[in-house]
């Protein structure tokens, strides 16, 4: 069988960023930066001369994914669509109650790898601290949990049908770390990676859907200014259709300087739409895998503390609701700007029957008086011709012998001028009827 060129790279991606066991305590510390596809070129070379360093292969150029064990912990770096991050991973300590020694201690913990951190050729979006230890002392409570997460709040809950309690800070420490802490009751060393990795991309990419919230920030006085722009056209725009402009001439520059302005108007919102749909997807799309990691986590009450989902509820469910008002603003300017300029080609268009309305009765006008010119000219060439004819009846009547026959030269001019004017009208009519039928054929 010949294999579809997708074929395994689709097979491969169900496995591209597989949980890892996480034995006894330790920690996951996770730093996140903004990097493209194809942007992160320097940020992996950078993790290339890192490995090489310490004789471990290179990360492949195609690849998404890697995990090295290094000396004394575990190094992890993920590529996603816009955003790469590395993974520190600390785990095999042995503590059946609390926390493993040097908890959030950078200090103490020279072991790690932080200076490679420091290092890395891109700005640092975000930074996860989790924490992992045995069970919670029994003389721990709500304002310790404060104290060790450096937090003015300490959400807490049980996790796995009450097999582990979490809680985490949602806030950076004095060192921009997110502090996280799952205290295992009962998971095993599978079940409490699958823990660890659900907690740390929950916070991953709850932060990461808050970037639509900033965009819709930092866009919403302009879509205001908009909003404010198009009422004021459209409050024009009804003046003029009520007939309240000051006059034809006026009322028609009027219209062509709101279809301007209704130009720009709709080119600055496409301008909106192009900077923040994908902004606004994403975080749409980040926002459901934030949700479907915390529903994993099976979170359960725990007594004494604030829950996490009420937590993130009150304090995050109003950014993304903000989100969603600033496209539903955007989709309703837009339907105004097309429902204006709809009203506005009505308008022109009648502005444009008005005036081929009165082209027609000018040229109409015109007709009339060039019929009425044309006739008069009629009248002036048929006496004109008779004229002539007269005179050269009497040319004619000078040549014959009309004392012989008793007759006058005057009288035969006069007897001459009915006729002549006859046949003149005659003639003149029958090319105008000639010329009638050759128009209409």
């Amino acid at each position: 069988m010949r294999d579809h060129p997708l074929r395994q790279r689709l097979l491969d991606e169900v496995h591209a960023r597989s949980f890892s066991d996480f034995r006894g305590a330790g920690r996951f510390i996770r730093f996140v930066y903004l990097a493209d596809r194809g942007d992160d070129a320097a940020l992996i070379r950078y993790v290339n001369r890192y490995l090489k360093a310490a004789d471990q292969p290179p990360m492949p150029k195609d690849s998404k994914y890697i995990h090295r064990d290094l000396s004394g912990f575990g190094l992890k770096v993920e590529r996603h669509t816009e955003f790469v991050s590395i993974s520190i991973i600390e785990d095999g300590l042995m503590v059946k109650t609390g926390l493993a020694a040097h908890a959030f201690d950078m200090t103490a913990l020279s072991h790690l790898p932080f200076d490679f951190i420091d290092g890395v050729p891109a700005p640092l979006f975000h930074a996860i601290w989790l924490e992992v230890g045995g069970r919670p002392s029994p003389r721990f409570n709500e304002d310790k949990a404060r104290g060790l997460l450096a937090s003015r709040a300490a959400p807490s809950d049980l996790i796995d049908d009450g097999a582990g309690q979490l809680m985490i800070s949602f806030a950076g420490d004095d060192r921009g770390f997110c502090r996280a802490v799952i205290f295992n009751h009962s998971m095993s060393a599978p079940r409490l990676g699958r823990m660890v990795q659900r907690v740390v991309e929950m916070e991953t990419y709850r932060f990461l859907s808050m970037l639509g919230f900033a965009k819709a920030q930092e866009t919403s006085g302009g879509l205001s200014d908009l909003a404010a722009n198009l009422t004021s056209l459209t409050r024009d725009l009804s003046k003029t259709i009520k007939g309240e402009g000051k006059g034809e001439g006026s009322g028609q520059r009027s219209i062509s300087k709101m279809v301007k302005s209704l130009s720009t108007l709709s080119a600055r919102v496409e301008e909106i739409y192009a900077d923040t749909l994908y902004r606004m997807a994403a975080t749409k799309a980040y926002r459901q895998v934030f949700e479907s990691r915390m529903a994993d986590l099976k979170l359960s009450y725990l007594p004494g503390y604030q829950g996490i989902e009420g937590f993130i509820e009150r304090r995050m469910t109003p950014a993304m609701q903000t989100c969603e008002a600033f496209s539903n603003r955007l989709d309703r300017l837009a339907n105004r700007i097309e429902r204006a300029g709809q009203l506005l080609q009505t308008q022109t268009e009648m502005k444009i029957q008005e005036q081929n309305r009165d082209l027609l009765q000018s040229m109409d006008r015109r007709a009339q008086a060039q019929l009425r010119l044309q006739q008069t000219v009629e009248g002036l060439s048929i006496a004109a011709l008779t004229y002539y004819g007269v005179g050269l009846v009497g040319y004619m009547a000078k040549g014959l012998p009309l004392e012989s026959w008793g007759a006058e030269l005057d009288v035969i001019k006069a007897v001459a001028v009915p006729v002549v004017g006859a046949i003149v009208f005659a003639i003149i009519r029958r090319t105008r009827r000639h010329l009638r039928q050759q128009g209409e054929s």
